[in-house]
């Protein structure tokens, strides 16, 4: 029987670090450190180049290309390239006329189609000292880049900036989920660096990735690893706000669009396993929490479950209740230290019941995950939420 009470236990602690202790370690970390930034002077501001991909996107390159010249950062400071992938829409010839007066435009014809090709196309083309990737759904505020800008030049070690990215539109279980996962990347971002950064904009040194391996299915993961593995930082910036205008509308959307992205993280995730002797030591804690999120929390779950169950029918209540009390209290602890932390577009908070129904739905995306990972696999090239597939 004691192996049964140890497989329990060990599958009790799996679950309360890595859906639990983990936020309380990190925000606890983040007491200990100022809070306050100090101010940027950016007297000699950069040449940024912001690159935008995009292929059949008529119905919404218009708005993107007004977003970016209402941007408050010098118009003579920026080159924005719109990279199409061979668009069949009118997309490239949309934006052409728009842009036919504006010298910093250009629109770039891509001879092969998938967001990576599309990036490694004109990556060696720019001439800006930052880049600035930004999807074509992603609203910015008006001084979005500048805020992206000033944390480069507030910390050298920083390699990469995110902005922060909520849903506009939102599903009731999105909402939930987008808040918990961006409270976890503020958490990881003010103790030593995010674990990702969202596609929908964010910014890296150009010398950091001259081009991406061809094999990249999700370069705001990979950019992310690539930064915080070298022993640069990624930062998930809560002075840029961006407003994701596109998401899902539906449950069936909800699974597969998070499905994808899970998929897309343990594949990028694991690329980088055979560097973790390398990685520094905030980085390390950090990337092997979020493997074992991956491949250990949702079989954890499932043997807790059977463990429990096998230790009630041989009368060992005691064991089974201390450990659901564990997880209970850890979860209480968990959820209202996630609640102090403030999201820039505010609110956040949902009810017990969506709280519950996004864990389990997360737990069930992460063993679809696990189960599918040696069979399941995909490009850069996919179907965007709402468009038929590329």
């Amino acid at each position: 029987m004691w192996i049964l009470i140890l497989l329990f236990g060990l599958s009790c602690v799996v679950i309360g670090w890595t859906c639990f202790g983990y936020y309380i370690y990190l925000r606890f970390q983040s007491l200990l450190r100022p809070r306050e930034k100090e101010p940027v002077d950016c007297a000699d501001l950069p040449l940024v180049s912001v690159i935008v991909p995009c292929y059949n996107e008529k119905a919404e390159i218009v708005a993107k290309y007004i977003n970016l010249r209402e941007q408050d950062y010098p118009k003579a400071r920026l080159e924005i390239v719109f990279a199409d992938g061979g668009s069949t829409d009118g997309t490239a010839e949309l934006i052409a006329a728009q842009a036919q007066d504006d010298p910093t435009v250009r629109v770039v014809a891509c001879p092969e189609k998938g967001k990576i090709n599309q990036l490694n196309h004109v990556l060696p083309q720019l001439r800006g000292s930052i880049v600035v990737n930004t999807d074509v759904d992603g609203q910015m505020e008006s001084d979005t880049i500048s805020a992206l800008v000033r944390e480069f030049y507030r910390d050298e070690s920083v390699g990469v900036v995110g902005a922060y990215t909520y849903p506009a539109k939102p599903l009731e279980v999105d909402r939930c989920y987008w808040a918990g996962q961006n409270r976890g990347r503020l958490l990881e971002s003010d103790v030593h660096a995010s674990s990702i950064v969202i596609a929908v904009c964010y910014a890296f040194r150009r010398e950091l990735i001259p081009s991406f391996p061809p094999d990249v299915v999700a370069d705001d993961i990979y950019v992310a690893f690539e930064a915080n593995t070298r022993g640069l930082r990624t930062v998930y910036c809560r002075d840029a706000v961006v407003a994701e205008v596109r998401g899902p509308g539906t449950t069936e959307q909800f699974f597969a669009h998070k499905f994808r992205k899970s998929n897309a993280f343990l594949r990028e995730a694991l690329r980088f396993l055979y560097r973790v002797p390398d990685m520094p030591k905030g980085w390390k804690m950090i990337y092997c929490t979020k493997v074992a999120q991956l491949l250990l929390l949702p079989w954890a779950g499932v043997w807790a479950l059977l463990l429990g169950a096998s230790l009630l029918t041989l009368g060992r209540y005691d064991v089974v209740l201390m450990g659901m009390a564990f997880l209970l209290l850890l979860l209480i602890l968990t959820s209202a230290t996630l609640r102090r932390i403030p999201l820039p577009e505010g609110g956040g908070d949902s009810d017990f019941l969506t709280m519950l129904v996004t864990y389990v739905y997360s737990n069930l995306l992460l063993l679809a995950t696990g189960l599918s990972y040696p069979f399941y696999r995909q490009t850069s090239s996919y179907a965007k939420v709402g468009h038929k597939p590329q």
